[in-house]
């Protein structure tokens, strides 16, 4: 092989090598439940409720009754700790009683299409979530509504020092809010 030849290929291949390189890094890069092969699976049997968390946070369920909501069947807390808020709530799953028919699903849309400041859409294994962005009196808030097959809110209370973890709309950063957001499942039922 003469001299002009290999000099042509070892171009051609840094050429494929950098082409290959530029390709991954345009990707940007992965969600952190990608990157994470050791996620703590979640699962509650009377909700379907599921999802998937980093080992460094943790579940914990609370009493519906005590927070004085009828209509919710469960509350799961994902707790984290940050260095100001130990033991803060990550993220807050809210599963509402009962099944949404497709008119009731279609009314609960047209709800929040008129009470969210921004609406946009998030799409969770197939099911298509609303991100509802809401102005209080002192922060913007967010929350990802499921309206099917069970109804289910999802927000976050990290707040204070930690206020920028909970900026909208849901995203991944010292904690990967969005990522274990798109985990999320409900079993099928036989409703």
């Amino acid at each position: 092989m003469s001299a002009a030849i290999c000099k042509r290929a070892v171009r051609s291949c840094l050429a494929s090598r950098l082409l290959c390189c530029f390709a991954l890094a345009c990707m940007g890069p992965l969600p952190a439940a990608a990157r994470t092969p050791r996620w703590v699976p979640f699962h509650d049997p009377q909700t379907g409720l599921s999802f998937r968390y980093p080992p460094n946070l943790r579940v914990r369920r609370r009493d519906p009754r005590t927070f004085g909501l009828p209509r919710v069947e469960s509350i799961v807390d994902l707790i984290g700790d940050t260095r100001t808020n130990p033991g803060t709530v990550v993220l807050r799953f809210l599963v509402l009683r009962g099944y949404l028919s497709p008119g009731a699903r279609a009314k609960r849309r047209e709800e929040l299409r008129r009470g969210c400041k921004t609406i946009s859409t998030l799409n969770l294994g197939g099911q298509k979530a609303v991100v509802c962005v809401s102005a209080g009196s002192a922060a913007i808030h967010w929350s990802v509504e499921i309206l099917g097959p069970r109804e289910c809110s999802i927000l976050t209370l990290l707040g204070g020092a930690d206020y920028r973890q909970s900026l909208p709309p849901p995203h991944d950063g010292e904690f990967p809010l969005l990522s274990i957001i798109r985990t999320v499942q409900f079993a099928s039922s036989s409703h």
